[in-house]
C-alpha cells in the first residue's frame, strides 16, 4: 500500500512550499549570526568584548586591529576607542578582560600618535612608554598593532608630538 505525504497547512502551492519564506529566511540568518556570536563568546580568547567595542565605534571596522591600524580612521573615532578600552580596563569582567582593555587602550593612544601626530592622553611620558614597551613584548597583541606601537614609541621618544587632545 502506497503511503500519501501528510497535509500542509501552507497555501503555497507544493513546489513553493519548500522553498522558505522571506521572514523565514531572515530568521534563519539572524539564528545563524546568533550561534556565530555565541561560539565567538564559547571560545573567547578575551577577544569578543574588545572587537565588539571596535565594531561598535566604526561598523566598517569589525574588529579591534582593523580599527587601529587603519590611518584613514578619524581622531574622534580613536578617542571613542580609548575610552573604551580605558572603560574595559577598569571593569572588565575577569583578569583576562583587564589586561586586554590595558592593552588595546595603550594600543588606541598610538594609533592616535601614528595616524594623527597627538597624544589623545594625558599618561605622562614615562608611563605611555612602559605600556608601550610592555604591549611590543606581547606576543598574544597581533603583530600590526605591535608594529604600530613601535613606530609611537619612536615618536614618542623623539619629541615630536602636538600637545594631548
Amino acid at each position: 500500500m502506497a503511503s500519501t505525504p501528510p497535509e500542509s497547512d501552507d497555501p503555497r502551492p507544493p513546489d513553493e512550499a519548500a522553498a522558505p519564506r522571506p521572514d523565514e529566511r531572515a530568521a534563519s540568518e539572524e539564528t545563524v549570526s546568533a550561534i556565530r556570536w555565541a561560539e565567538a563568546i564559547g571560545n573567547d580568547d578575551g577577544m569578543a568584548s574588545v572587537n565588539w567595542l571596535a565594531a561598535d565605534i566604526d561598523p566598517q571596522r569589525p574588529s579591534a586591529e582593523s580599527l587601529l591600524v587603519d590611518p584613514a580612521v578619524p581622531l574622534d573615532a580613536l578617542v571613542a576607542a580609548k575610552s573604551a578600552y580605558k572603560t574595559l580596563r577598569v571593569v572588565g569582567e575577569s583578569s583576562l578582560e583587564r589586561r586586554l582593555g590595558a592593552r588595546w587602550y595603550a594600543a588606541t593612544i598610538a594609533a592616535g600618535i601614528v595616524h594623527h601626530g597627538v597624544r589623545i592622553s594625558s599618561q605622562s611620558d614615562n608611563a605611555l612608554d612602559r605600556g608601550f614597551a610592555a604591549l611590543v613584548d606581547d606576543e598574544s597583541m597581533p603583530a600590526a598593532v605591535r608594529e604600530l606601537v613601535v613606530r609611537a614609541l619612536f615618536r614618542l621618544r623623539s619629541g615630536t608630538l602636538i600637545d594631548d587632545v
